[in-house]
């Protein structure tokens, strides 16, 4: 080592060795700063850069030489060969593009220091080639040891110098590198220098030119500084250029991590360190890709499996130039879309988004695509994905009907509906548990499915009942509404339409007998509710075309027993079925609403008949409750009054003590108009309801009509004899008429008119008539004239 520094200062100019030194500082400086860029680059545009590389170390290591030998004083004249000057020269440039593309493209982790090896070579060769260009009156001996010494410095320091350019994580790892090529530049020249030893022979002072040696220093050296220079701008404007680019990666909302063919992080930006919480210090360009994933691994707190999966996984995707885009969920809740873009001549782009909250809002559209809003519980779209997932399998489906929602929504506002609604599914929640899952199939109309419990379905039916009749609080309300249930079981080969049906009728059939029930769906239901569906089809058949006709059974006055006047009864004259009694179609006719357009014919068609008997002679027409809730029935009876110009207390409206307990203020607001016009009202089947004694009160009625199951027994019955006495002197004192239903013998006959009944009518007295044999009683002992018109007044 003291023999390489007395070279130094004892045989050398300082001032070129000084000179040497600056080239060969910012020459080392400038080619690893183009060989990062390099290695940042793939294909056609690294092998540029390469060149690029090649050109200007290989320059400025020839430069550092020839300066540096230059300043060489042996005492004796020196000169130069020039073709193996020249020689020197491509011999670094092809040498150390060898060893630069060794390390930018091998694949394996010891390439760099490999392809540093041959830089480190080719940093010798051309030492040695151009020490042999060096002419000087002497004899040349070389000491071995320096020599090789100085070969061993060379390869091991470039070596050291391309794998800290690729591999080190510290911080200055590229003015680390950048030392280690200068040394073993400036370390294999002056070794070498050292091992080169000269014995003087005659000198020729013609031999040397010491200031034309000089100007040739001073030209190589300007040369060296131009090229190192140009190279040095090179670098800056390619280092602005990458630092706005960098700019730009830094604020990408997505982190970016681009790999090469070889496995190697060429660029990276910020999101990608913050994203996975990663120390800027230990992550670098040029590091493998595999040692990034383990930071990462490291960071998150994966096990070595899933690294070793997740390395394998994303490696496979980059080999094999596979796009891929999937979703991975980090430790602390974090969604990232993890997305692989492979590239042309290999390697791929990796990008990182978050998309957390995204996936937050997409579940939460899903949850509101498959659930009911309010409630929370699953909604239909959901029941029906559920129930075709079970084709083929045995379970129990519920359906559930709120009673009286609809008088809850009416009376306290749809906001106490709604919060009773919400009630309503958090009860039923804590009955099902884990047994079925409620879905909400629109308005107040619930179902349940039972897959693996299904013997437990009727038991959970009948709890569903008990607990919804329980009052709800509703804020200051109290709201009880009750339901009822319909059960039915699938078995491997009942389709989903089917069960559906079988539960929707045992739930018409549970609310038809009575709501507050649960009903099993029971063979024969489905064959019914064909049939009825068929009956329904016919009625309008019947209606367009005219297949009704009414028959008439008289009312006589008592005690004289004369006829005064007669109840229209409707009878449908079915082409294949015969005659059909109201009873069997009326209630089809009243759901389907058909009865709108047959009640509308009833009337009309009764005043029509009623014109023609005579003026003592009234009509009591059957209405239906939906007859009364249309906004129709006041338009049908005036009509009707006025094209066969009747008198309006020859007509009586008739309608159940049932229905006018169900009464609403539409039904409430029918009656009005009705009595306004003149049209008299009765109630039916009086005594059979709820609150009659009210109903005397609340309904300003014209007569009442007394059950027939007070009449059939009051001959022998106390107590059946006492309502029908209550019932007549309660009537007379509220000047309401009264009749007697179904009379079938004389002693009940007599017992009704003893008991001060008004009129009666049953079969002892007469059945229902075609209107031929109506016209004939209606005209018995009365004049001829019969029938007459009066003016409506």
């Amino acid at each position: 080592m003291m023999n390489v520094l007395a070279c130094i200062v004892t045989e050398h100019d300082p001032w070129l060795v000084l000179v040497a030194a600056i080239i060969c500082v910012v020459g080392a400086w400038a080619t690893l700063q183009l060989f990062y860029r390099a290695c940042a680059t793939t294909a056609i545009e690294r092998a540029a850069w390469l060149v690029l590389t090649a050109v200007i170390a290989g320059a400025a290591i020839w430069c550092t030489h020839f300066i540096a030998m230059l300043g060489y004083e042996p005492g004796l004249p020196v000169g130069f060969d020039p073709v193996l000057t020249i020689v020197s020269l491509l011999v670094a440039i092809t040498g150390v593009a060898g060893g630069f593309w060794v390390a930018a493209n091998g694949s394996q982790r010891a390439a760099a220091a490999l392809g540093g090896a041959i830089v480190g070579l080719a940093i010798a060769v051309m030492h040695y080639t151009g020490m042999y260009a060096y002419r000087i009156q002497g004899i040349v001996t070389w000491n071995e040891t320096y020599l090789s010494a100085s070969l061993v410095l060379s390869v091991v320091l470039s070596a050291a110098a391309l794998h800290v350019s690729r591999h080190a994580r510290a911080a200055r790892r590229k003015e680390f590198a950048a030392g280690l090529l200068v040394l073993a530049i400036v370390g294999l020249h002056f070794t070498g220098m050292t091992a080169f030893k000269v014995d003087p022979l005659h000198v020729d002072a013609a031999f040397s030119n010491p200031a034309a040696l000089r100007a040739m220093a001073l030209a190589v050296a300007a040369v060296g500084l131009v090229i190192v220079g140009a190279c040095w701008a090179s670098s800056l404007i390619d280092t602005r250029a990458r630092a706005e680019a960098a700019d730009a990666l830094a604020n990408m909302s997505n982190g970016l991590v681009m790999v090469s063919h070889d496995g190697t992080v060429q660029l990276f930006n910020r999101r990608v360190l913050d994203l996975f919480d990663l120390d800027p210090a230990k992550v670098a360009i040029g590091m493998p890709f595999d040692d990034l994933l383990g930071l990462i691994s490291s960071t998150q707190g994966w096990d070595a499996a899933r690294s070793e999966r997740i390395a394998s996984t994303q490696g496979r995707w980059r080999t094999e130039n596979l796009a891929v885009r999937l979703d991975h969920h980090l430790s602390d809740g974090t969604v990232l879309n993890i997305a692989c873009q492979p590239m042309d001549g290999g390697g791929a782009i990796f990008t990182y988004d978050d998309v957390t909250e995204m996936r937050e809002s997409q579940k939460k559209v899903a949850h509101l695509a498959f659930h009911d809003a309010l409630t929370g519980l699953a909604n239909r779209r959901r029941f029906a994905d559920e129930l075709s997932k079970l084709a083929g399998a045995r379970f129990a489906l519920l359906l559930i009907d709120l009673d009286r929602f609809k008088f809850v929504n009416d009376t306290f506002g749809h906001a106490v509906g709604d919060n009773l609604l919400v009630a309503v599914a958090d009860r039923l929640r804590a009955v099902c548990k884990d047994v079925g899952q409620p879905f909400r199939l629109g308005g107040d109309e619930i179902s349940l499915l039972i897959v693996d419990d299904t013997g437990s379905a009727i038991e959970i039916g009948e709890e569903i009942v008990r607990v919804l009749s329980i009052p709800f609080e509703i804020g200051s309300e109290m709201v009880s509404v009750g339901c009822s249930v319909g059960v039915a079981f699938s078995d491997t080969e009942t389709d989903q339409d089917t069960i559906q049906q079988m539960a929707d009728l045992a739930l018409y059939d549970a609310k038809d007998k009575g709501r507050g029930r649960l009903a099993i769906y029971q063979d024969g239901m489905m064959e019914e509710a064909v049939r009825r569906r068929r009956l329904e089809a016919d009625l309008w058949v019947a209606v367009e075309k005219g297949q009704f006709e009414l028959h008439y059974q008289p009312l006589y006055q008592l005690p004289d027993r004369k006829v005064c006047g007669f109840e229209a009864l409707i009878r449908w004259q079915h082409p294949e079925n015969g005659l059909i009694p109201p009873n069997d179609f009326i209630p089809v006719a009243e759901q389907s609403g058909a009865i709108l357009d047959i009640g509308g014919w009833v009337i009309n068609e009764a005043c029509r008949q009623l014109a023609e008997w005579p003026d003592d002679i009234y009509v009591s027409i059957n209405v239906s409750p939906v007859q009364l809730r249309s906004a129709n029935i006041l338009q049908q009876v005036t009509k009707a009054l006025a094209d066969h110009q009747l008198l309006p207390q020859r007509v009586e409206i008739e309608l159940t003590e049932t229905a006018m307990v169900e009464s609403n203020g539409e039904i409430a607001a029918a009656l009005s108009g009705l009595r306004a016009l003149g049209v008299r009202v009765a109630m039916d089947d009086f005594g059979t309801g709820y609150s009659s004694l009210a109903h005397l009160r609340s309904f300003e009625l014209d007569r009442i009509k007394i059950d027939r199951s007070f009449v059939s027994v009051s001959q022998t019955d106390a107590g059946a004899a006492a309502v029908v006495r209550a019932i007549t002197g309660m009537a007379r004192d509220l000047a309401i008429e009264t009749t007697g239903e179904g009379v079938e013998t004389e002693d009940q006959l007599s017992k009704l008119i003893s008991l001060g009944c008004g009129t009666a009518q049953g079969f002892f007295l007469g059945k229902p008539v075609r209107s031929e044999q109506a016209t004939r009683l209606a005209r018995a002992d009365r004049p001829a004239t019969g029938g007459a018109a009066r003016e409506i007044a």
